[in-house]
């Protein structure tokens, strides 16, 4: 059986944070941080159906994740998208 949530780990400053939920976005809510505890780059990695994406974030982007709500949700649907288009690529490469 297929895990129906994405499972988020962001790894930042020797720091591992991880949780899941149904969208992106709402696992980087469930993390529980706030911008001011951001002191370094990070990178965000999903898995969702064995497949993952990793993403590279800078101190300035992971701080304005965590700050704004907006732009959370922007990235989380971003980086769903990302990982759905890794899959396409996948698939059409096996062909």
């Amino acid at each position: 059986m297929k895990n129906r949530n994405y499972q988020l780990t962001l790894k930042t400053v020797g720091r591992e944070y991880k949780n899941d939920g149904k969208t992106v976005d709402q696992a980087l809510a469930k993390l529980n941080l706030s911008w001011e505890q951001i002191k370094g780059k990070g990178v965000i990695k999903i898995f969702k159906d064995g497949k993952s994406y990793e993403h590279l974030f800078y101190l300035n982007q992971l701080k304005r994740i965590f700050a704004n709500k907006i732009t959370r949700l922007m990235w989380g649907k971003r980086l769903e998208l990302l990982l759905k288009a890794g899959k396409d690529k996948e698939a059409y490469r096996k062909e």
